[in-house]
């Protein structure tokens, strides 16, 4: 079951904490349940995982980096309260204002390391504007063009995508390729394009060193429908 609050307030912290807009998932939901609940009928965001399957306790237990964590924290950072069993088999209710040093175990000490977690509050956040991301593989001819080519690309994620806007993956493999797979959120069409246009400019200047498997792009969306299984084949 998921719950989806505007002003939550943990138990016992009435009077003490400002209450949040926030989302409680109880045991066995996965994230797509959040994003669903949260996202693509609420119009917020929860910081979790990019894997939708992926269940909602055992991430913020094992501390939680997602695609948009660099603008928004881990999972773990977002939790207000869980209640959990604990191996005296009492039912506790964890948070800033009771049973803190429990709290901060479970965010991020591992799953079921502390307890069975049965319910778990996160806040939610305003949804940014846009969602997006950019794609490509290259392959290069030589050892020594592929090692120019992560030591440019490295540069060039220092200089444009080590901001709060870009997550995801970039993949070094030992046939010599570079795949770009990465996501972005804040960012509009022409933003998005820009920030890639250096990197595949030099890329394609030097055709005898580097071959595109498949063409680069990029892409932006309406973000309330970035986790519709039906408009994303």
């Amino acid at each position: 079951q998921v719950t989806v609050h505007d002003a939550f307030v943990g138990k016992g912290c009435e009077g003490r904490i400002t209450p949040v807009p926030a989302v409680t998932a109880e045991a066995g939901a996965l994230w797509m349940d959040l994003y669903n609940a949260v996202t693509m009928q609420g119009g917020r965001y929860v910081q979790g995982g990019g894997c939708t399957d992926v269940g909602v306790a055992g991430l913020v237990q094992s501390g939680g980096f997602g695609s948009f964590s660099k603008a928004f924290g881990t999972a773990a950072s977002g939790l207000i309260e869980a209640e959990i069993v604990t191996a005296d088999g009492q039912v506790r209710i964890v948070n800033a204002c009771s049973d803190p040093d429990l709290f901060w175990a479970i965010k991020g000490g591992g799953g079921g390391t502390f307890g069975a977690v049965t319910r778990l509050t996160l806040s939610t956040h305003d949804l940014p504007g846009v969602f997006g991301s950019a794609w490509g593989k290259i392959q290069a001819q030589s050892d020594a063009a592929f090692a120019r080519l992560i030591t440019r690309f490295i540069s060039f994620y220092r200089e444009n995508l080590f901001n709060s806007h870009w997550g995801e993956q970039v993949s070094l493999r030992p046939d010599n390729t570079l795949e770009i797979s990465m996501v972005c959120q804040g960012l509009d069409k022409t933003r998005t394009s820009e920030a890639w246009q250096p990197f595949f400019d030099w890329v394609n200047a030097s055709p005898r060193d580097f071959t595109a498997m498949g063409p680069f792009g990029s892409h932006v969306g309406n973000p309330r429908s970035w986790w519709d299984v039906e408009g994303n084949p």
